[in-house]
């Protein structure tokens, strides 16, 4: 007989049903696998957030500088962990927590209370105790002064009670911080030189021309005309800027600083002539020596 060859393929040549279920349950990860690669992404995951310290309120200063002390530089609070390494918090509580209530640099003064809160600014506000011996804090300066006896409030025409007893190590410098005081209360004035009215680098500019010490007239050439400082370097007499978009041809306000996280400002049209109060929220992004 004949055998006709019909080209259907040979039945030991193509897989079962079965075999191919078989095949495809074998080629999937066990179950155990999957969960060890499950453990395996939330340990990484763990792992990034114990990175970032979160809800610590302190960060490891990867790629950071090395400060030059514990305490405040100008922006952040500095201390060393169990392992010597340096690391950094924005949180006052927190820096005191991990120095077991060390001194901070930006503290106004030396007065602790058993909780660790020191009479002065902490970096966010100032505290003082009340006629009862109780904490209180406020942030703003002139009340500070007002509860602490310390004198006026910055509305006054007197130097006195925001300098801290501090004088300029330069007398020309300490000329100019003087005439800026004396024009406290007077308006801001767009464009203004005085002796009516300023406008922040016009009040600068006036400022230092007492002291014989000669600034350009616009605030970022007053800082191009300085000597860059650091927040740990600032004296009283140094400038003060702030910009918008963080860059030197970008400054737009400057004001002379008095000690003490203080400065005397033209602030804008509408206030007049002022002390204020360094913070957080509006930090000088440079800082200059005349």
């Amino acid at each position: 007989m004949t055998t006709v060859n019909t080209g259907a393929p040979d039945a030991a040549d193509e897989p079962t049903a079965q075999q191919t279920a078989a095949t495809a349950r074998s080629s999937r990860p066990s179950r155990a696998a999957r969960i060890r690669r499950g453990i395996g992404m939330v340990a990484v995951i763990a792992t990034g957030a114990g990175v970032l310290g979160l809800g610590t309120g302190v960060s490891p200063a990867v790629a950071e500088t090395a400060p030059a002390h514990a305490g405040w530089d100008g922006s952040r609070y500095w201390f060393k962990n169990s392992q010597g390494q340096w690391r950094w918090t924005s949180h006052y509580s927190v820096y005191v927590a991990r120095t077991g209530g060390g001194s901070s640099t930006k503290s106004s003064s030396t007065t602790t209370s058993s909780g660790g809160i020191k009479q002065g600014w902490d970096g966010s506000r100032y505290w003082f105790r009340n006629s009862k011996g109780e904490w209180r804090w406020t942030t703003h300066y002139d009340i500070y002064l007002a509860r602490t006896g310390g004198g006026s409030s910055s509305s006054s025409s007197s130097g006195s009670s925001s300098s801290g007893g501090s004088v300029a190590v330069d007398p020309d410098v300490e000329t100019a911080v003087q005439y800026a005081l004396a024009q406290l209360g007077k308006p801001f004035m767009t464009a203004g030189n005085g002796p009516d009215g300023y406008d922040c680098s016009g009040l600068v500019q006036q400022s230092f021309k007492r002291g014989g010490i000669s600034l350009p007239r616009v605030a970022n050439d007053q800082y191009a005309a300085t000597t860059p400082i650091t927040a740990s370097q600032l004296r009283r007499g140094d400038l003060l800027f702030w910009s918008p978009d963080g860059t030197a041809r970008g400054i737009q306000h400057v004001a002379i600083y008095l000690g003490n996280n203080q400065y005397v400002e033209a602030a804008r049209p509408g206030t007049d002539i002022r002390i204020s109060g360094i913070s957080s929220g509006y930090y000088p992004a440079y800082m200059g020596r005349p």
